[in-house]
């Protein structure tokens, strides 16, 4: 289950704020340290180091912000998978003997009415709940297919239960992808190590030149960090607050539930009016 960190609690934007922080303090301490030199001693060795960690943290965070960006676009493509699927499951339903056709009918509705969460603001505090009460449905879905061995033909049946597996494997993978598969600490630890070391060995190499911090080259230098850092983050993070995953294919399946349950009714009602 999903056990919110204080990092998850904390708005991006203070999250950005105290990345940048720590940049500029960063820089700070590096440039602090170089006044206590000769900077003849330390001008000329620096530039090289600074060159290579500068590059090495390049990789890792190209590594890290691709390992993000490919998880978001994992979660953005499972919600469509899983739109399609709950949408045959669906139809397929259709082939299943009463009343378990109009139980699994109404449990499949249900299903898709807690899958949707509009409001970013419970999002968060509804996200263990959600998972609770798919699991719950996705028992009693499964039930309604068991009981109706035997009274529905068994090609029928399988149709129907390879569908209703597909809607349970899916919804596996999306818990796995949000809530369990975040960047490991030990990535992050080394992120932040490579950051630390690269912005005071920068400010190092601006105090050793004693021509002053250079703030407006700093400050850009150090928002720059900041921003790709947050938007890490914020791609990391199961509940967004600026970059959502997109639930419109399922908002769609669930607005068109009627016509897809009672398409006969939806006709009728066009022709009465």
């Amino acid at each position: 289950m999903y056990q919110e960190s204080f990092i998850d609690s904390l708005s991006i934007f203070i999250i950005l704020g105290l990345i940048f922080g720590a940049i500029a303090l960063m820089f700070e301490f590096g440039y602090r340290l170089a006044l206590r030199f000769p900077s003849k001693q330390i001008s000329q060795s620096i530039s090289p180091m600074a060159t290579g960690l500068a590059s090495l943290l390049a990789f890792i965070l190209a590594i890290t912000f691709s390992m993000a960006a490919a998880k978001s676009a994992d979660r953005k493509e499972l919600v469509l998978s899983e739109a399609n699927a709950v949408g045959t499951t669906i139809l397929r339903t259709g082939l299943l003997t009463e009343p378990y056709r109009s139980r699994s009918r109404e449990l499949l509705r249900e299903y898709v009415t807690i899958r949707v969460v509009e409001d970013k603001k419970i999002q968060k505090k509804r996200l263990n709940r959600i998972v609770e009460e798919s699991e719950i449905l996705h028992l009693k879905l499964w039930n309604q297919a068991v009981d109706s061995y035997g009274k529905t033909s068994p090609e029928l049946l399988l149709l129907y239960i390879n569908s209703l597996n597909e809607v349970i494997d899916i919804h596996t993978e999306r818990v796995n992808k949000s809530l369990r598969g975040r960047i490991p600490a030990s990535i992050w630890f080394t992120l932040g190590l490579l950051t630390f070391l690269t912005i005071a060995l920068n400010g190092l190499q601006v105090g050793a030149q004693n021509k002053g911090r250079a703030l407006v080259a700093a400050l850009p230098f150090a928002m720059a960090f900041s921003l790709v850092l947050t938007l890490i983050v914020e791609l990391d993070r199961p509940a967004r607050s600026i970059i959502e995953i997109s639930q419109q294919p399922l908002i769609d399946l669930r607005d068109s539930l009627d016509k897809v349950l009672y398409p006969d009714d939806v006709g009728k009602l066009k022709l009465s009016e």
